[in-house]
């Protein structure tokens, strides 16, 4: 069953959590869907989380920087997956400066 872009949101709006758990539930998607090896459905994720990364308010962009894009990279680095090559320009440069940010 591939989810688009307006179901994902769907199914966020439909959790009445925080904003980190919102975040917290796109990175799975994200991670299973690359686990599922379904790319068109974790671009979707990843397009809709840098667009809420370029778009969003301090707190859209801190939960996507600290929640989504850690635990996304976290698994794409665990799975020798290049984030260079799946991450959007914008989530890409964020990821660049949280190995920069830890001294790596």
């Amino acid at each position: 069953m591939a989810l688009g872009i307006k179901n994902i949101l769907i199914i966020m709006r439909n959790f009445n959590d925080s904003l980190i758990k919102k975040m917290e539930r796109l990175a799975e998607i994200t991670i299973s869907s690359l686990q599922l090896g379904k790319m068109a459905r974790t671009k979707r994720c990843l397009a809709l989380a840098e667009e809420l990364l370029i778009k969003g308010n301090n707190e859209m962009k801190n939960a996507i920087t600290n929640v989504y894009l850690f635990s996304v990279s976290h698994y794409m680095e665990i799975n020798r997956l290049e984030t260079s090559r799946l991450l959007p320009i914008a989530l890409h440069k964020e990821y660049v400066k949280q190995i920069n940010a830890s001294g790596v």
